[in-house]
């Protein structure tokens, strides 16, 4: 016997989904929420996506991976890795959804929403933005390499400062416009540019 057909789009609902623990965090956001922004039923939540937390396991993973393939294109479209780091922080100063700039980042605020209540969702998140760390160091290394970043400081901790930069951008992009924002980033750029 053939299964059910699935009446809805996962990857429309998985949007949906991001968007609820996106604003409203992991605890916040009941199932009630998921299932209506989801436009699914409980029986087609549990069938497809499993539990609650199962979901959020599923869309912090997508996030995620959309985002390495996002920094990545950005880092690949410039022959200077600073201008590929400028163009990744200007996404925070210039979102394409304004209501983005708000929400902050998705996997910092899991981490500081998750640290201390589930300690694996947080090791999840905090791998997730050493992960991203790590490809800052790729692309540091290789500006170093090619004279474009300041070989003064190990590129490890140039990569650590730009994650720092990257979690306290989250916070705030809440606080500054864009002009302040845009100001903050050009002067963080400017300890590692030589």
């Amino acid at each position: 016997m053939a299964g059910r057909h699935k009446e809805f789009d996962e990857e429309t609902a998985l949007n949906a989904a991001t968007e609820v623990f996106w604003s409203q965090g992991y605890e916040s956001a009941s199932m009630e929420d998921l299932l209506t922004a989801m436009d699914i039923n409980k029986g087609s939540m549990y069938n497809t996506f499993g539990n609650k937390r199962e979901l959020f396991v599923r869309v912090l993973d997508r996030f995620f991976k959309s985002a390495v393939t996002d920094m990545t294109r950005k880092f690949e479209a410039h022959d200077n890795p600073i201008d590929g780091i400028r163009e990744i922080f200007r996404s925070v100063t210039r979102p394409a959804d304004l209501k983005d700039h708000a929400k902050g980042c998705f996997l910092v605020n899991t981490l500081g929403e998750m640290c201390g209540l589930d300690e694996e969702l947080a090791t999840m998140a905090r791998n997730h933005l050493l992960d991203i760390e790590t490809i800052y160091l790729k692309y540091l290394r290789k500006g170093v390499k090619n004279g474009q970043v300041r070989k003064e400081v190990a590129p490890e901790l140039m990569a650590r400062f730009l994650t720092n930069m990257w979690n306290g951008m989250s916070i705030s992009r809440r606080m500054y416009n864009r002009k302040a924002l845009e100001d903050l980033v050009d002067m963080q750029l400017s300890l590692i540019a030589p």
